[in-house]
């Protein structure tokens, strides 16, 4: 997103003292980076957790230096993967224009990874760590939700453009989807789900086809949790 606001790349390419194109390039190298961070957290499913340092934008527009780590689940009830990432602002301890510096290569961003490896292992410990159980436990419940609410919204659709003059009126029959989600509860739930509706705003998601995904917080007091990092459970 930054390499395509002009704005934002521009207030990165000032904050490191470097030219535009020079900037979108370091970009570049963080998001390959990051990808690769993803591979080898993917070839290791539930056991390791993917660790990339990147540039993120905030609301307000300010530039921050995110440390996201992302992990690969596999949902004990309906047998789904799904991926998880946390993300935490370290623009304190790593300066913009010290991310930027690292990213020309290989040997300059594993030296910063390992700069944060006392940090990081920390981070791991509540995710992979002994202890971790409640954690997991709670991450799979959020994953339901999101998997439960794609489910319905599927099988809605699916039902009203089956329904006599359904092709006709397609569009509307998605729009419709869309606005009643919030205040319909689904049908189909899982006996491992809670009972409460799902999320009335899920955002979108990613991997084998696109699905919503829901934010949450960390189960566990800022402290306890990664740093008091904010999640997002991404569906399959």
């Amino acid at each position: 997103f930054i390499i395509s606001h002009v704005e934002s790349l521009a207030a990165v390419a000032t904050g490191a003292g470097v030219s535009l194109r020079e900037a979108e390039l370091r970009i570049r190298f963080l998001n390959a980076k990051a990808g690769e961070a993803c591979n080898l957290m993917m070839a290791c499913s539930g056991t390791r957790v993917g660790v990339a340092l990147l540039l993120n934008r905030k609301k307000n527009g300010s530039i921050f230096v995110c440390e996201c780590l992302v992990l690969n689940l596999r949902h004990p009830t309906v047998n789904w993967s799904y991926c998880v990432g946390f993300q935490r602002d370290i623009t304190a301890e790593v300066p913009l224009r010290a991310l930027v510096a690292a990213a020309t290569s290989d040997d300059a961003y594993a030296e910063l990874i390992r700069s944060r490896e006392a940090s990081l292992e920390r981070r791991r410990d509540v995710l992979l760590g002994v202890g971790s159980e409640n954690v997991v436990r709670y991450l799979h419940e959020k994953a339901l939700d999101v998997f439960s609410l794609d489910i319905w919204r599927t099988l809605r659709s699916e039902l009203i453009l089956s329904a006599p003059g359904g092709a006709r009126c397609g569009a509307q029959a998605a729009c419709e989807a869309g606005a009643s989600a919030s205040s319909t509860s689904p049908p189909l739930r899982s006996a491992a789900s809670r009972a409460s509706s799902p999320p009335s705003a899920p955002m979108g998601g990613t991997p084998a086809r696109r699905l919503p995904h829901a934010a949450a917080s960390s189960p566990s007091a800022a402290g306890s949790s990664p740093a008091g990092a904010r999640a997002q459970v991404l569906a399959p």
